[in-house]
């Protein structure tokens, strides 16, 4: 199998066509490489940092990214893949500033669709106006779970 159709190469350009699309606007574009059940999941230190699941809360994602982000113009720098994973390094500017934003998204693709994003701000810019605490008790579960 040549490196053109190596899985690894169709779901980078499963990536880079989504990237495309949404830097024509065409957000049925976007949509198409999207699975139903797309999990994003952004840093919870951002204004609008939670995971988003479905299709529906991917929109609802994108009405808010614009307060913050001029997504009109997505740079992708480059795209590294590796079987089912692509990960690719961005960058947008930031409304306040006019200055970019740089972060990494690593997409999981299964079946030709993108079926998670999960984003690495380096330069998260004036997106951070305030942190967000997370208020723990007693309860809380052991950082035990996370090994």
């Amino acid at each position: 199998m040549s490196a053109a159709t190596s899985p690894t190469e169709r779901n980078r350009a499963v990536v880079e066509a989504m990237f495309a699309a949404a830097n024509k606007g065409d957000i049925e574009g976007v949509l198409s490489h999207l699975s139903d059940d797309i999990a994003v999941i952004e840093p919870l230190f951002l204004p609008f940092g939670k995971a988003y699941h479905g299709k529906d809360e991917f929109l609802a994602l994108a009405q808010v990214l614009p307060d913050y982000l001029d997504i009109s113009s997505i740079t992708v720098h480059y795209t590294i893949a590796d079987g089912d994973r692509v990960a690719a390094c961005v960058g947008i500017t930031d409304i306040a500033t006019g200055e970019p934003t740089r972060f990494i998204e690593q997409f999981t693709v299964k079946g030709g669709k993108i079926v998670e994003n999960r984003l690495f701000y380096h330069d998260a810019g004036t997106l951070v106006d305030k942190p967000k605490v997370v208020q723990r008790t007693r309860s809380s579960p052991s950082t035990a779970q996370w090994s």
